[in-house]
């Protein structure tokens, strides 16, 4: 019965430190994110442009 005072000190620690790591590893993702996201958008769209002119391009030209 002495233990349980301890124990329950411990879950509510370990609880506190596994939320402190989660939020880092959140706040870690979104400025990853942050970072990356107008160059990422940048090849997305430049992707999209000439895989759009590659389609047009080979449909234009698919009969010969």
């Amino acid at each position: 019965m002495s233990n349980e005072p301890e124990r329950t000190g411990n879950v509510v620690k370990d609880f506190c430190v596994g939320l402190l790591v989660a939020a880092m590893a959140l706040w870690g993702a979104i400025e990853i994110v942050k970072a990356i996201w107008v160059p990422l958008c940048i090849v997305v769209a430049l992707a999209g442009i000439g895989a759009l002119v590659w389609w047009r391009i080979s449909a234009r030209f698919r009969g010969w």
